[in-house]
């Protein structure tokens, strides 16, 4: 899960000074995919972000574990489009603690696999082929490097 599962807030810091607990952002320019011939504004992100939580929430699997942890919908779509803006488009607007935010317990393989599965539907009908292929490789990344860092094992996709 890549989703910022926290009640806190956070403001728009540079992500370059995150620590340990933090997540890479940065795992966007290990990717082979170019970012140059990109469609991908932060319009387009906040769209995906908010037909994502919206599936995510009608999800018999994800849909409980969001409607306890998410009191404020519209400040989760704001700091998730923070977040993927600083991850692909290194906007610098996203700070917080990725990995701190999902060690609330109860996260299985099965949460992280189901939620690849409906970023990557969401992804690939909100962007371009290769404008989802840049996302999906990211969240792809980023939920395994949460889940093994939460301890709920490596993933296989």
């Amino acid at each position: 899960m890549i989703c910022v599962l926290s009640r806190e807030t956070d403001g728009g810091v540079d992500v370059s000074a995150m620590k340990k607990n933090h997540l890479n952002l940065d795992l966007a320019s290990e990717s082979t995919i170019n970012l140059d011939d990109s469609q991908i504004t932060t319009v387009s992100i906040r769209k995906m972000v908010e037909l994502f939580y919206t599936r995510t929430q009608q999800d018999d699997l994800l849909g409980p574990i969001f409607s306890e942890i998410v009191q404020d919908w519209d400040a989760h779509y704001e700091k998730m489009t923070r977040f993927w803006s600083s991850a692909v488009l290194k906007s610098g607007t996203y700070s917080g603690r990725p990995i701190e935010a999902h060690k609330f317990g109860g996260l299985t393989q099965a949460h992280f696999l189901r939620w690849i599965e409906l970023f990557t539907k969401t992804a690939q009908d909100v962007f371009t082929q290769n404008d989802a292929a840049i996302f999906v490789d990211l969240g792809r990344k980023m939920a395994s490097s949460i889940a093994m860092r939460i301890g709920t094992g490596r993933l296989s996709f």
